[in-house]
């Protein structure tokens, strides 16, 4: 039944990528509004029939990685004003908020007087071009105690969704707890997809998910967040929970990681022409539902292959990873290793009272207790959808860095 909703979902739910009016499952609208956008140029549903789109290497370089940029390997551009000289990590930092390609993160060693340069001429970017400044991605953070400046790029659906899904299951839980011990209090813990906090104008840092907790008349204090990393630097993930912990004052933060294998690249070499892209990556979802269909069967998550190209690789590995402020280690709980979904843990390492403030807490006569787990079974199924929407989403951004030339 989940492999036929899963192929129901992307073969006819996918044209809503091209036709406005054609509307997505209710699992997905909340989702959609998160992505970045994917509608491709206008011209391509009018005009692509009369005209030949070759794929070829000439984009490369947008699937490369922040690793590349890590080894000093950075495009040659043409210098601009926004571009001082002999400043290579600068120009690295700047080249990714302004290009933006998918699903890249680059953490840069930088003083905070540059990294004010690097957010002045990011703003003046944003200005010129009409980008709205609540707009979450690209996403420009830094941290003042180790002084490293971070970027952070549109991320993939299995991303969002998978980090989404662990904020829902956990707040499900509290509320559950809360209507029993104290229904009042329900109220006061809101979530967050993304919340901006600031410290002495030096920090800024962007959770992937957070918890907050708020009453008539105090301030709001953010008490758990949540940071998902796709075959991420996991030391780049205890940074950022260093920081809320040490410095922003979370009690606690979920770590969610995700080994996609092999990481993802846009094709390296040519593919024939293609007469109609938007025809063409609606065949790429269908074809992703059927592979994910093959691969549940096997009870595996990925990969999905279309046209010799693999692009999702398969989930070999998801941990979550709990610390709690003034804990030594971390628990930690294997959702998939080996490739393989392992059972559900009955509670992740968190306790109800780590959503409270403490002196919220010491008044609140709520018994404290481990926070359940339970519901976590759909999170297979949003894993799913995930993986294939992935997949469609990097190929279609592949089709829109190609372009198409002008009448």
């Amino acid at each position: 039944m989940l492999a036929f909703r899963f192929y129901q979902f992307l073969k006819f739910g996918s044209n809503s990528l091209w036709n406005a009016s054609v509307p997505l499952p209710d699992l997905w609208r909340l989702r959609v509004r998160l992505l970045p956008s994917v509608v491709l140029n206008p011209a391509w549903t009018s005009q692509t029939s009369r005209k030949r789109l070759k794929l070829n290497s000439s984009s490369e370089f947008l699937g490369s990685t922040a690793v590349n940029f890590s080894r000093g390997e950075i495009p040659a551009i043409k210098p601009t004003d926004m571009f001082p000289r002999n400043d290579e990590n600068y120009d690295k930092a700047l080249y990714l908020l302004t290009h933006n390609p998918p699903e890249q993160r680059l953490d840069i060693p930088m003083p905070y007087s540059k990294y004010l340069q690097l957010e002045e001429s990011w703003s003046k970017f944003k200005a010129d071009n009409n980008i709205l400044e609540e707009k979450r991605y690209p996403s420009l953070s830094y941290n003042a105690l180790m002084q490293i400046a971070t970027i952070l790029t549109p991320q993939s659906a299995l991303h969002d969704c998978t980090a989404e899904k662990i904020k829902e299951i956990v707040r499900s839980n509290i509320d559950e707890y809360l209507s029993i011990h104290q229904p009042r209090a329900i109220g006061r813990t809101q979530n967050f997809g993304s919340t901006t906090v600031k410290d002495c104008g030096k920090n800024s840092k962007d959770p992937d998910q957070s918890f907050v907790y708020g009453r008539p008349g105090r301030q709001s204090r953010v008490q758990v967040t949540i940071e998902c990393g796709v075959s991420e630097n996991y030391n780049a993930l205890c940074r950022d929970k260093n920081l809320w912990i040490n410095q922003l004052g979370a009690k606690a933060v979920i770590l969610i990681c995700l080994k996609e294998v092999p990481r993802f690249k846009n094709p390296p070499t040519a593919y024939e022409y293609i007469k109609d892209a938007a025809a063409e990556a609606d065949n790429m979802g269908e074809h992703a539902a059927d592979a994910m269909v093959h691969n549940l069967k096997r009870g595996n998550y990925g990969p999905i292959e279309y046209r010799g190209h693999i692009w999702a690789g398969k989930l070999d590995e998801v941990f979550v990873e709990v610390w709690r402020a003034g804990d030594g280690q971390p628990v930690r709980n294997w959702l998939i290793s080996h490739g393989r979904r392992n059972r559900l843990p009955k509670t992740i390492g968190l306790r109800i009272s780590d959503f409270f403030p403490e002196d919220e807490w010491a008044t609140s006569n709520i018994p404290d207790s481990n926070v359940p787990f339970y519901g976590g079974r759909y999170l297979w199924d949003s894993l799913t959808l995930a993986m294939g929407w992935t997949a469609k989403m990097r190929f279609i951004e592949f089709l829109k860095s190609l372009g198409l030339p002008k009448d």
